[in-house]
């Protein structure tokens, strides 16, 4: 067998003409025109000195080629160096320069950029409303819940070696500590740099990604909202200032959190009856449970021998605000709820001595859905179920982390918070492409599906009649999906 077969007779020169090798990038970088963030920061960081480089451009420019897959500065020239398809595009001294501007001007700069980002955005949902009727609704249990904006807050660790100002020892060694928030459209609408020492549960962290995230949802979408955190997020600061927004005349926010699970909760959980257990619901909607091992042939049978119950959920909040010890929950909001979650363990699972008694691992979370809630979104089973969609969140770190918050490129953290700037709107520019121009899977593919089905796309770039034909590569998968993209974004509506 000759295994080098394939390179018999081939040759390598370095003469090509008219070949783009990331035609793709030209989607992101037609969106981000057609929603006006291109102009919207070049209006934010505009300077009276007389400049080469649009300061706005550039940071737009290197938002697109960070979506096209840059994950350092040093990977701008993914468009620098095609300037056929993509025009004048700076390099990275000017890259550099306009992050260090941006970090000079500090909270001002970084305002004036996040407003423009947020403009944009309400441009790119207005877009999204009108394709599909309505931003994406929230699927909890199987069911989809329209009309309500979903926050996720999570908290993520990104490990760091070059002993950065700011960063520390952590639980996972030495890093800084990305809060981030997204929401329905599965784009990150906020965040913050924190030192890798910082606590998840660290309310001021919170409360700052909450507000701007709150912030950059466009004002029409804020009158019904939902957040959700897991355990570690859910301090007393937090709650109340959900409890505050929920207070407002004309609004409704539902908080959906976790809650330690301590000596009090243990022992309310310990009085409920055997009869209070509910069955969980499964992300479809389905029964947790499973087949027994000893079940009977018949797979569609109904016996309840053959069933095995792998999760339950039951109330507590009477037993905690009522039980025999009196009010144990002085200092929280009145309207929350808790609940308890018990499942069956995974083989090999660690367990406390209290779990390894009954054989269940026990779960709590809080709501502020109003008990006298109709219908299945009031169901013990659907609150419960609603917790999965902090999986939004975790989703917006791992793929933000394919999109430049996985790595930082300075020493200084003002570097680096102005290219996290830059890094969350390279992750919301590909959400935003799903929903606004791709169909099928290509509309549920992630940044790096997406890149190898389209962004990485080779072209030819051939000019006649005073025009400019990009020749998609015929043998390559998932050509209509690009020029389907193309003329979706096109017929947008121009931003001024």
């Amino acid at each position: 067998m000759n295994a080098t077969g394939w390179r018999k007779g081939l040759q390598v020169t370095a003469g090509g003409t008219g070949i783009v090798s990331d035609a793709g990038v030209a989607l992101v970088r037609a969106l981000a025109g057609s929603t006006g963030l291109t102009a919207g920061l070049s209006a934010a960081l505009a300077s009276d000195r007389l400049l080469a480089r649009d300061r706005g451009r550039v940071l737009a420019g290197l938002a697109c080629a960070i979506a096209g897959g840059a994950e350092v500065i040093g990977g701008f020239p993914v468009m620098g160096g095609q300037e056929g398809l993509f025009g004048l595009v700076a390099w990275v001294p000017a890259a550099w320069r306009a992050l260090a501007e941006i970090a000079r001007g500090g909270d001002r700069a970084l305002g004036r950029t996040g407003a423009a980002v947020n403009a944009a955005r309400r441009r790119a949902w207005a877009g999204i409303g009108a394709r599909h009727g309505a931003i994406p609704g929230i699927r909890v249990a199987g069911k989809m819940l329209d009309g309500v904006t979903c926050i996720g807050l999570d908290a993520g660790v990104v490990a760091w070696h070059g002993g950065e100002e700011g960063a520390g020892p952590d639980f996972e060694g030495s890093g800084v500590h990305p809060l981030l928030a997204c929401d329905n459209t599965g784009e990150p609408l906020a965040g913050m740099l924190g030192p890798g020492w910082a606590g998840s549960s660290t309310p001021a962290g919170h409360l700052a990604v909450l507000d701007a995230a709150v912030t950059a949802v466009p004002p029409r979408l804020r009158r019904r909202l939902m957040v959700a955190c897991d355990g570690a997020g859910a301090s007393h600061g937090l709650i109340a200032r959900l409890d505050a927004l929920a207070a407002r005349p004309g609004y409704q926010l539902i908080c959906s959190a976790g809650r330690e699970l301590g000596g009090r909760e243990r022992a309310a959980i310990g009085a409920v009856p055997a009869r209070a257990w509910q069955i969980a619901a499964g992300a479809r909607g389905q029964a947790r449970e499973r087949r027994a091992g000893e079940a009977c042939g018949d797979l569609g049978c109904g016996h309840r021998r053959c069933r095995i119950e792998e999760a339950h959920v039951t109330g507590l909040t009477s037993l905690l605000r009522e039980g025999p010890a009196g009010d144990q929950m002085g200092g929280w909001p009145e309207p929350m709820r808790v609940f308890a979650r018990r499942g069956r363990p995974r083989p090999g699972a660690r367990l406390t001595l209290s779990e390894a008694g009954d054989g269940w691992r026990y779960r709590l979370r809080v709501t502020s859905r109003p008990a006298a809630t109709k219908g299945w979104p009031g169901h013990n089973a659907c609150i419960d179920a609603a917790r999965r969609v902090h999986a939004r969140a975790e989703d917006a770190v791992r793929t933000g982390n394919d999109c430049g918050t996985g790595k930082y490129p300075s020493t200084s953290p003002a570097m680096n918070t102005a290219w996290q700037a830059a890094a969350l709107t390279a992750a919301a520019l590909p959400a935003r492409l799903r929903l606004l121009a791709l169909d099928g899977d290509l509309a549920r593919a992630e940044p790096k599906t997406l890149r190898y089905r389209i962004w990485h796309a080779a072209a030819r770039l051939a000019r006649g009649g005073r025009r400019r034909r990009l020749r998609i590569q015929a043998s390559r998968p998932w050509p209509d999906g690009i020029m389907t993209a193309r003329d979706t974004i096109s017929a947008l509506p121009q931003a001024p």
